[in-house]
């Protein structure tokens, strides 16, 4: 048997940005400026260290569990096939939610130079056709994904460090002040909520990671390495995230609040119009980019639920002559239509943090509940006993807290669809 070629330090550090950076920095910063002001700064930080907690878990987990899946795999073998089937249902699910933000954020961007789109029939059209031209595309092999997945992993960093390094010499000191908008300055309750507000809104530009320690579990010396990947990941991350917005806050100041491609709209403030296209052209490429990676990823993952242990029907795991789910494509690039005809990019950003939650909670608990397990490895544990999957765990609830009553109806409604499909399939089986 070939033996697995081991990914570098290196290369586990690139997959992780490439996996988490997505159109959420791009756009989102004016919503949590529009909350908190200057106080969003800290919401981000405090975003990153949140997810750095729960990912921890996910390392942990990675080396108990020798097996590809993820969360899914996890909740399996810690409280059984339906709880699996659960969680393996909303990954799915947050694949093509993904999918359909960032089609939206895409078009969002492009609204800035073609105002046709700023017509809803016109921008759903268009939505619609590229949803419909992906789902063509994957039906035929991977060469292709792959080489547009790495032009865009390019261009989002070059956008992000060319941002900061720029824009660092144009900020203003008046930028700065510390004026809480009217509702979170109101009182102490009124400052909970809109932080609350903020942080299950930004909480989005963090996710993405989830996958990584599974991609990187034949990294060299994994159970040492990890851990360490997994953090420096986040800091990296997390630091460009705060960078990014303390440079818009600098540049536009209150304006950030309306702002609705900040990035873009500072850019302009500073070189004029060509500033702003080069910095779209940039933000079009990458979050294309990250579409076109979850029109792939997404049918496959659909397709490894069927097929790895049949926990949907056997024929969502078939595949056509060129080696791709075909059946899986045509429901993802189907549901994903009907998500982007839904509701806005801001309703999809909410719901993606919902089925991320679905997939974080399962993976905690189940770090908590194998701890002293004796099937399973322990190459790799926590330091502090049940300390950080506490903590990680609180956070998880806090994430909770943020979702409006529609959210939680919409994750409600996708429960008892998956618990329909799952009773279904077990009855014909």
């Amino acid at each position: 048997m070939q033996k697995t070629k081991q990914l570098s330090f290196f290369a586990v550090f690139l997959l992780g940005i490439n996996s988490i950076i997505g159109s959420g920095i791009f756009l989102l910063p004016s919503q949590i400026y529009k909350e908190l002001g200057l106080i969003s700064l800290l919401v981000i930080l405090v975003a990153g260290l949140t997810v750095c907690l729960i990912a921890l878990n996910y390392a942990v987990m990675s080396a108990k569990i020798d097996e590809d899946g993820g969360a899914w795999i996890y909740a399996d073998r810690a409280f059984g096939r339906f709880w699996g089937f659960q969680v393996g249902w909303f990954g799915w699910l947050l694949g093509v939610i993904t999918l359909s933000a960032e089609i939206c954020a895409l078009l969002t961007a492009l609204r800035a130079v073609i105002p046709a789109l700023t017509h809803s029939w016109i921008f759903n059209v268009v939505a619609v056709s590229i949803l419909l031209f992906l789902g063509i595309v994957n039906m035929f092999g991977v060469s292709f994904m792959e080489k547009l997945d790495n032009i865009a992993t390019v261009a989002k960093l070059l956008v992000l460090i060319g941002f900061i390094g720029v824009g660092v010499f144009f900020l203003k000191d008046s930028n700065f002040a510390l004026n809480l908008p009217a509702a979170a300055a109101s009182s102490t309750g009124g400052f909970l909520i809109a932080f609350t507000s903020a942080f299950g809104i930004i909480f989005y530009i963090f996710t993405g990671f989830n996958f990584l320690p599974i991609a990187a579990r034949e990294m060299k010396n994994s159970e040492k390495n990890l851990p360490r990947a997994l953090m420096l990941i986040m800091a990296v991350v997390t630091l460009l995230y705060l960078a990014t917005q303390f440079v818009v806050i600098g540049v536009l100041g209150s304006s950030l609040g309306s702002a609705s491609v900040p990035l873009a709209q500072a850019f302009n403030l500073i070189f004029g119009p060509i500033g702003k296209m080069v910095i779209l052209i940039g933000m079009s490429i990458s979050i294309l980019g990250v579409a076109i990676a979850g029109s792939f990823n997404t049918p496959i993952e659909m397709a490894s639920l069927a097929n790895e242990k049949q926990l949907l029907p056997g024929k969502l795991g078939q595949h056509n002559r060129y080696g791709a789910p075909w059946v899986a494509n045509i429901l993802t690039t189907a549901v994903a239509i009907l998500m982007v005809l839904s509701g806005g990019y801001l309703f999809l950003v909410k719901l993606i943090v919902l089925a991320s939650f679905v997939q974080y909670v399962p993976t905690i608990l189940a770090v908590i509940k194998m701890r002293k397990d004796p099937s399973v490895p322990h190459t790799f544990e926590l330091p502090g006993g049940y300390v950080i999957p506490g903590l990680a765990f609180l956070a998880a609830m806090y994430l909770l807290v943020s979702f409006t009553p529609t959210i939680l109806l919409w994750g409600i409604g996708m429960f008892v669809i998956g618990w329909f499909i799952y009773v279904v399939d077990k009855y014909h089986k």
